[in-house]
């Protein structure tokens, strides 16, 4: 797995890797006339969690991820990072994927330099009425220079109105792509929430937010029907 530059989100620091022009044009292929709910099961350190994929309302964005998923992208992968951006003491989302490695990177950073999937389109909040809510899985995105959606997840525990189109103006007011929710194993999340966060990370602002021990994510699938 290449190393790449840590995905952020909302106001943070968040670089993007090289976009797939072509990935936008054809990702829906791969739901087609399946059901509208696609299932997929995250075995990790703290236990497994089931999420649901809204096909229906974002087609786009959840082809994206099955294509990461059946990849294996997501097999040896980490959720590394807890945070509030609302404010609150108790953290907000978790997020994970690929990008941990990127954390203590140092330098300077070229999104160019990268080569991973990314997603040109943005479903937003408005088009596909999938707000982000407790439970609700979504992606970062590039927002200091393409503003693509990149290979990232975050999973909010409470309600999270700054993901949600309109709610910034950097790089643009689309927000993040919401695409489905968690259906079984929100303890789990929870779980990977209360992980200490004395991580090492060269950005500053990251600081408090990483995890000790990252929480491997040993296996990512489809759940047949």
């Amino acid at each position: 797995m290449k190393q790449a530059i840590v995905a952020l989100l909302l106001s943070l620091t968040l670089i993007a890797c090289q976009p797939n022009s072509e990935l936008d044009e054809t990702v829906s292929a791969d739901v087609g006339d399946k059901p509208s709910l696609v299932k997929v099961m995250l075995e990790t350190d703290m236990g497994n969690m089931v999420l649901g994929l809204d096909t229906q309302h974002a087609p786009i964005t959840s082809a994206y991820f099955l294509r990461i998923i059946d990849g294996g992208l997501y097999d040896g992968a980490t959720f590394y990072r807890s945070a509030s951006l609302d404010g609150e003491p108790e953290p907000q989302i978790i997020q994970g994927g690929i990008l941990q490695d990127a954390l203590t990177q140092t330098g300077p950073i070229s999104a160019t330099d990268f080569e991973m999937p990314t997603l040109p389109s943005v479903e937003r909040t408005s088009k596909t009425g999938l707000t982000h809510q407790a439970g609700t899985i979504s992606f970062a995105r590039d927002l200091l220079d393409t503003g693509v959606v990149i290979p990232e997840i975050f999973i909010c525990l409470r309600a999270c109105a700054w993901a949600d189109e309109g709610a910034r103006t950097v790089p643009d007011t689309a927000g993040f792509p919401a695409f489905g929710k968690v259906l079984e194993g929100l303890e789990t999340v929870q779980a990977i929430a209360d992980q200490e966060t004395q991580g090492e990370t060269s950005i500053s602002f990251l600081k408090g937010q990483i995890h000790t021990t990252p929480i491997v994510i040993r296996k990512a699938y489809r759940v047949a029907e």
